[in-house]
């Protein structure tokens, strides 16, 4: 006599329905997070999108001018700009480099 004899009494159907049955579920579950993540996500752009405009045009000025060192010529801080867009521009991949401050090493 077997200790396990007629504890493995569940037929071949019954059992696959509740494997199918537990895999739709799972993926039921998963699909419904991934949409309310994603809800929440779009939710969330537009709440901070109309907060970062207004910021982007505060700070579109101080954003152009890059922070000058004493005794940097303007001439000097116009090469190194063109410089350095003349390289990113040849450079294969698109680039948004911005010089935000130039100081004497």
């Amino acid at each position: 006599m077997n200790l396990l004899d007629g504890f493995f009494q569940v037929d071949l159907g019954e059992g696959a329905f509740y494997a199918v049955f537990g895999f739709l579920f799972v993926f039921v579950g998963i699909a419904l997070l991934i949409a309310i993540f994603t809800a929440l996500g779009f939710l969330m752009k537009k709440l901070n999108g109309r907060k970062r405009k207004e910021e982007a045009r505060e700070s579109a000025v101080t954003a152009v001018l890059p922070q000058v060192e004493e005794g940097i010529s303007p001439e000097t801080v116009a090469v190194i700009a063109a410089a350095l867009a003349a390289y990113y521009d040849a450079a294969p991949q698109k680039c948004d480099f911005v010089v935000r401050r130039i100081k004497r090493l």
